[in-house]
């Protein structure tokens, strides 16, 4: 009889985590509610290079047909001679935002919006990278299908990142791809100690390490060695580069579980490749899974797994 009431309490807390899980998905689900009908203003974010007063003529045509108007941060805007507005800014303004460019755009894009969460489209100018959906030439196609209301939105997790400073302050970051912690020059070995929710987890002698979001893995981390994340799932990764122990390898660990890193070797931290901190100015760093997403607008059926055949030849025998 004991058993037996273990055993339902145990199915009663399982119904309640399950439900209480669905409930957090459809809250979700609401929240990325993107009405086309209702987009008027689109702010576009741009790497400057040859082709962009072209590329947003090309956008302002095609999305004047659908009544709806262009916003040029301040980057592009000045390069254009016309008026622009600051990031966040424009973020509030605007029912999306396009981000035309390549990989890094989009990346500094999410990062500096992330208390914001705008939807993202990522339009690429130039090599075809992972988190960039479409090219100029399908755009027209696109938006038709946008507006008609056949699209999707991904809501890759990001990663938190606390600079914890000797003088007690902590300052918060946001990571997009990685946050790495290597040698301030190139080759130096570094002996960086790891702490699991402030209790000694490791010691990594070599390189450096990783710790990768699920969307980022397959960036510095998939050269490293570590594991290929599906981009929607709910862990993060902390990936050695170089270990000189043959026995050091990734760890994929879940939400709840924060990461603190502490070295007294001349590193750096590097934040998607966009900001460095001299760890020696630090007393630590911590790491955990944010609640932040992006919100990133795809094409219907935009298959992860077909882009990661391609990108790296997977299936080919050459």
């Amino acid at each position: 009889m004991l058993f037996l009431t273990r055993h339902y309490t145990r199915n009663l807390l399982a119904h309640s985590f399950f439900k209480t899980k669905c409930d957090k998905i459809n809250l979700m689900k609401n929240e990325n509610l993107l009405l086309p009908k209702e987009v008027k203003k689109v702010g576009v974010v741009a790497k400057i290079n040859a082709d962009l007063a072209g590329n947003i003529e090309i956008l302002r045509e095609i999305l004047a047909r659908y009544g709806t108007q262009i916003l040029l941060e301040n980057a592009a805007a000045r390069h254009l001679n016309l008026k622009g507005y600051e990031i966040r800014s424009l973020a509030k303004k605007c029912d999306f935002l396009i981000s035309l460019g390549g990989d890094g755009t989009i990346i500094s894009l999410c990062r500096k919006t992330a208390e914001i969460s705008p939807f993202v489209l990522g339009i690429h100018a130039g090599r075809l990278g992972f988190l960039t959906d479409i090219t100029m030439n399908e755009c027209e196609k696109f938006f038709a299908e946008f507006f008609a209301g056949k699209f999707e939105v991904e809501t890759p997790f990001m990663l938190d990142v606390f600079l914890h400073k000797k003088s007690g302050e902590i300052l918060r970051k946001i990571a997009f791809n990685d946050a790495v912690i290597a040698g301030e020059k190139s080759g130096s070995m570094t002996h960086i100690e790891a702490f699991w929710n402030e209790k000694y987890f490791n010691a990594y002698f070599g390189d450096g390490v990783i710790v990768s979001t699920p969307v980022g893995s397959t960036g510095y981390n998939m050269s490293a060695g570590g594991a290929i994340v599906y981009p929607l799932s709910d862990v993060f990764v902390v990936t050695p580069v170089c270990s000189h122990s043959l026995t050091q390898r990734p760890v994929v660990l879940p939400r709840g579980f924060e990461i603190k890193f502490k070295t007294a070797s001349a590193a750096v931290l590097v934040i998607d490749g966009q900001d460095r901190y001299k760890m020696s100015e630090l007393e630590s760093v911590s790491m955990t899974l944010s609640a932040n997403t992006a919100r990133l607008i795809r094409h219907v059926g935009r298959d992860y797994f077909q882009i990661l055949k391609e990108k790296l030849h997977w299936g080919y025998n050459d």
